[in-house]
């Protein structure tokens, strides 16, 4: 899943299920904030105090960060959930969509208590469940066989052009440059929803798949988690839900428009503002956008010192930023996956 889903579908959803427009708004930048998470790096105050952020995101890594113990922390937490699938323990770990360990990670969402980073929470699940249609049947560690890509085909597109492609692709994106590693070898076709393409996997089992149709389910089974979640925590309801199939078409039309990143975000904001999917529009709704270095910069002033580094300030109200909460949010996630989640499935991988 790419902007388009992670944050302009899942605004629409939050806001289609019930949600105000300032909480669909966190919960949609939390979960495509996941994506673009990508610094470790702990921030020594010049005003007092530290915080440790938490690496999310599995783009741009150095290659030489690409090791087994990154897999785990930051892959398969966040982007390629372990399915629990089959019997041999590297199988299990392959991402199944809409498994038994999302799940659970869903009920037990669904059943805390209403921390002040609920709603970042809830986007950040939001981003690991929404991946694993996209993501499903690879897996988050770097396994050449069992992530292996033959025959790739692209409706409407030339093998040479997919060749072409896939290699500009691990020019300019680390993360591509991989092969063993997730869908590298598929390149970013399986995160792009007009696509339809087929492969074959390792086993020797051809895959025939149409994005869009694993878009709108994954869609319709994010709608239900929010709907579940007002249902969990009705302070955030302000509006009567609208179902799902209500909303099908639209979020068809725009999943199967066939234009590159930028363009389908201008559709989403479009339908946004111009209230396509039924919901009374907010001023908010007006100018929906994403800049994954807002919530940074509404909490943190950053200066150069003589020597060139950088120097951190908190802002005022810093302990209750979104910034600080998508963080905390993230640890708690990875946390809950790797330490509780999956070691009841038998799967000890923290």
């Amino acid at each position: 899943m790419q902007t388009d889903f992670h944050f302009y579908a899942v605004y629409a959803l939050a806001r289609a299920a019930g949600f105000k427009a300032d909480h669909a708004l966190v919960i949609a930048y939390a979960s495509e904030h996941t994506d673009d998470a990508k610094y470790e790096h702990a921030l020594d105050f010049r005003n007092g105090g530290r915080f440790q952020q938490v690496l999310t995101a599995h783009r741009y890594l150095d290659l030489r960060a690409l090791n087994k113990a990154t897999c785990y922390r930051i892959w398969m937490p966040f982007h390629f959930l372990p399915g629990n699938l089959g019997i041999d323990f590297y199988e299990r770990l392959v991402t199944r969509a809409a498994s038994a360990v999302a799940q659970r990670l869903i009920d037990d969402l669904l059943v805390s208590s209403s921390r002040p980073y609920l709603l970042h929470r809830l986007g950040v699940l939001l981003h690991c469940y929404a991946d694993t249609w996209s993501h499903q049947n690879f897996l988050g560690l770097m396994r050449e066989r069992m992530n292996a890509v033959k025959r790739l085909k692209v409706r409407g597109v030339s093998t040479p052009a997919v060749q072409a492609m896939l290699r500009g692709l691990r020019r300019r994106i680390k993360e591509y440059a991989v092969p063993r590693l997730g869908h590298a070898q598929a390149g970013s076709i399986p995160d792009e929803p007009y696509r339809r393409w087929s492969y074959t996997d390792h086993s020797g089992t051809r895959f025939e798949i149409s994005n869009m149709e694993r878009a709108l389910d994954a869609a319709m089974h994010c709608h239900q988690v929010l709907l579940k979640a007002l249902g969990a925590f009705p302070a955030y309801s302000q509006a009567k839900p609208l179902p799902w199939h209500d909303l099908a078409a639209t979020f068809g039309r725009l999943f199967g428009l066939e234009a590159d990143l930028a363009q389908r975000i201008a559709s989403w904001r479009d339908a946004v503002a111009g209230g396509a999917f039924g919901w009374k529009t907010e001023k908010q709704d007006k100018d929906v956008r994403y800049d994954d270095r807002q919530w940074f910069k509404d909490a943190v002033s950053v200066e150069k010192t003589a020597e060139g580094k950088e120097s951190y300030e908190r802002k005022p109200g810093f302990e209750s930023s979104d910034w600080k909460y998508f963080h905390d949010a993230a640890a708690f996630h990875r946390f809950t996956v790797l330490h509780e989640v999956l070691p009841e499935h038998g799967m000890i991988c923290g």
